[in-house]
């Protein structure tokens, strides 16, 4: 398991626990593939409410991040801003904005509360 693999593991015990975090993940049921250079590809799924992690590629997510290991090591840490790094072109995403935006909704309801 990489190092990102292993920090989002982290923020899916977080999500699912912190209050704020399960409001924003009532009613939103997504897949976000993580396809991260150096890393084995995961995906976080969303489904009633609840996310999960798992190795591997989905099918058909609604989303796709795609960059640099460095880089999303830094922004699941909370070193570097997800808003931040993709304006500077740092990593990809395939799929809708509005719910990628959503997504860094709830990670900053995580990094707040920790």
């Amino acid at each position: 398991m990489g190092r990102v693999r292993e920090e989002f593991s982290k923020i899916v015990e977080a999500m699912n626990s912190i209050e704020e975090a399960r409001k924003l993940l009532q009613g939103w049921d997504k897949v976000l593939q993580f396809e991260i250079e150096g890393e084995e590809p995961f995906y976080l799924k969303v489904e009633g409410g609840e996310a999960k992690l798992f190795d591997g590629k989905h099918e058909k997510p609604d989303l796709t991040f795609k960059g640099p290991e460095e880089v999303f090591y830094k922004m699941a840490t909370g070193e570097l801003d997800p808003t931040k790094a993709y304006m500077m072109r740092k990593y990809q995403i395939v799929g809708p904005l509005p719910e990628a935006i959503k997504f860094g909704r709830v990670l900053d309801a995580v990094r707040k509360a920790r």
